[in-house]
């Protein structure tokens, strides 16, 4: 029997990230993110298991961390983070959090 291994749960969302391996950058969409990784949307597919850095800001948020690709399709690739540091983590779980936690209703608000 197979062991089932448990994922973190993931949360859809549209952020503005930079990849860089090796010698190439390439500027793509964070899908969705988890405290593991993050599913993007790339102009050019990764090559799998490559390593590299992504880049991305959100709020007071600025984050750098190494991934490796874990999965490389034809309209996503998915990235999972390589820790560094706990503080890395820890960075990466605050973030996971804001994300996650309740959306902000713009516009007003009809009380009865």
């Amino acid at each position: 029997m197979r062991k089932f291994d448990y994922r973190a749960p993931r949360f859809s969302v549209d952020l503005p990230i930079r990849l860089t391996f090796e010698d190439s950058m390439q500027d793509g969409r964070c899908r969705e993110i988890s405290t593991e990784g993050m599913k993007l949307e790339l102009r050019e597919p990764l090559s799998p298991n490559s390593c590299g850095r992504v880049r991305l800001s959100y709020l007071n948020f600025r984050l750098e961390l190494p991934v490796r690709v874990a999965h490389s399709g034809a309209s996503y690739d998915g990235v999972k983070f390589v820790y560094e540091s706990d503080e890395q983590r820890d960075d990466v779980n605050r973030l996971v959090a804001v994300l996650a936690g309740p959306k902000q209703q713009s516009g007003p608000l009809l009380l009865r």
